[in-house]
């Protein structure tokens, strides 16, 4: 019995991540010069990270800053072909924007020498700088204020307040 239940978990798990590879192929067939990306970070599955598209002819390239990766000018904001990215990653959200090509290019000409810092300069400030002008990050502000929080409620905890 239950060797039958877990075949049958099993079967369940093989369709649902054919439908999820299906769904991550049509999203990516679909994308255009200046679609925002969202996508799980592999490191932390809780953080997202973030990217642009640019379009050049048939082939598919991303805007984002890593921390792993280094540009010729020793910062952290690359453009690699998608492919290469995208391998194994999930796909939270696409998003449209107003850019074109020239603002990418431009964009990444200011900021190409800028090292990545989660606090300061991270994958999402990149994209809310290039699509709303804003230099934020939400993951910030959201874990930020969950370790302020945590540390609060530690304090009073040692100080026997609660």
């Amino acid at each position: 019995m239950i060797f039958l239940k877990t075949s049958l978990m099993l079967y369940k798990t093989s369709e649902l991540n054919a439908i999820k590879i299906q769904n991550r192929e049509h999203a990516i067939s679909k994308l255009q010069t200046g679609d925002l990306i969202k996508v799980r970070a592999e490191v932390l599955p809780i953080l997202y990270h973030y990217g642009i598209i640019e379009k050049q002819g048939d082939e598919l390239y991303i805007y984002h800053n890593q921390t792993d990766k280094v540009n010729s000018n020793g910062g952290n904001l690359i453009c690699e072909p998608l492919n290469n990215y995208i391998k194994g990653k999930d796909i939270i959200s696409v998003t449209k924007t107003n850019l074109n090509s020239n603002d990418l290019k431009q964009m990444y000409n200011t900021l190409k020498g800028l090292k990545y810092d989660f606090i300061n300069f991270n994958c999402e400030h990149f994209v809310n700088f290039a699509s709303d002008k804003k230099f934020v990050s939400n993951q910030v502000y959201k874990w930020g204020a969950i370790f302020l929080i945590g540390a609060f409620v530690t304090y009073l905890i040692r100080k026997n307040k609660i």
